[in-house]
């Protein structure tokens, strides 16, 4: 038994040093520098193509995790939880969104819909956030109205 454990333990430990000597290695003539450099460069091209900011990537993505339930995926307060009073907020609606300030919102999710006065159906996300997920979450709810 403490023979079959010996092996195994050799045999960890040579593959797992295999993969490392693998892994560190550098092709003849390249600098680690250089292949860093490209790296940086290949990230910042990618990105500049990149059409949709991050903050609204992220936003959606939050939203669609946290909010679409009730406000549904487009925002227009048609979610999968049909039927209630009273309905979500149609953040599609142009005329609505225009009476709502940035610092209305993030009220609204921070502490909850009942806090400016409206349903409580929606719960307070505060501790659920970092305050620039918060600013990512309005700024995807501005993008709502105007598509």
């Amino acid at each position: 038994m403490q023979k079959n454990i010996k092996i195994r333990k050799f045999t960890g430990i040579v593959a797992l040093s295999l993969l490392v000597i693998a892994g560190c290695g550098k092709k003849t003539g390249q600098s680690g520098k250089a292949d860093s450099k490209k790296t940086v460069l290949a990230a910042d091209s990618a990105a500049s193509k990149v059409k949709v900011p991050f903050a609204l990537k992220e936003g959606k993505r939050l939203f669609s995790h946290y909010c679409a339930v009730c406000h549904g995926e487009t925002g227009d307060g048609s979610g999968q939880y049909y039927g209630l009073t009273p309905v979500p907020a149609n953040f599609t609606d142009k005329a609505f969104m225009k009476t709502l300030s940035n610092e209305r919102l993030f009220k609204a999710i921070i502490e909850g819909s009942a806090s400016v006065g409206k349903s409580n159906m929606c719960p307070p996300w505060g501790k659920s956030f970092h305050n620039e997920e918060l600013e990512f979450i309005v700024k995807y709810i501005r993008t709502l109205s105007s598509q």
